[in-house]
C-alpha cells in the first residue's frame, strides 16, 4: 500500500485528509470552507451562508424568489468551486463532492463495500511508470 503519511491509514482518515487539502485550495481562493448551503447575488463578491435551520422547502422558496436569469446562485459548499476559472478550484470541488459521497457510502457500508472503498482510496492518483 502507498504510504499516505497518515497515522491512521483507514478510509475515514484518508477522506478527512483529502477534504482538508481541498478546503485549503478553497481558502486560498477566498471561497467559504464552512459546510452549508450558500447564495450569491448578481453583484456580490462573496458567497453568503444560509442559516442551518432552513429546510429544503425554505431553500426552494429563496431560489424561487428570484427569476432564473437574475444572476442569483445557490449551492452547497462542496459545489461552490465547480465553475471557477481556476482548474485547481474545480478539482477541489470535485474532491469535496466525492469525499461526501464516499463518506455517506461508508456510513452504511459493511464488509465488502467498506473494503472496496478502502482499496480504492489506497490506490495512487497517478499510475506507476515503468
Amino acid at each position: 500500500m502507498t504510504d499516505t503519511g497518515l497515522a491512521d491509514p483507514g478510509p475515514t482518515a484518508r477522506l478527512a485528509a483529502l477534504r482538508a487539502s481541498a478546503l485549503a485550495v478553497y481558502r486560498t481562493h477566498d471561497l467559504p470552507t464552512k459546510p452549508g448551503f450558500y447564495r450569491k447575488g448578481p453583484r456580490a463578491k462573496r458567497w453568503t451562508r444560509l442559516a442551518d435551520d432552513l429546510d429544503a422547502g425554505a431553500r426552494w422558496d429563496l431560489i424561487r424568489a428570484h427569476a432564473p436569469d437574475s444572476g442569483w446562485r445557490y449551492l452547497d459548499r462542496d459545489r461552490l468551486g465547480e465553475a471557477h476559472e481556476a482548474e485547481e478550484v474545480r478539482e477541489a470541488s470535485r474532491v469535496l463532492v466525492s469525499c461526501t459521497r464516499l463518506e455517506t457510502a461508508l456510513e452504511g457500508a459493511e464488509g465488502t463495500l467498506a473494503d472496496l472503498i478502502d482499496l480504492a482510496l489506497s490506490l495512487p492518483a497517478v499510475p506507476p511508470r515503468g
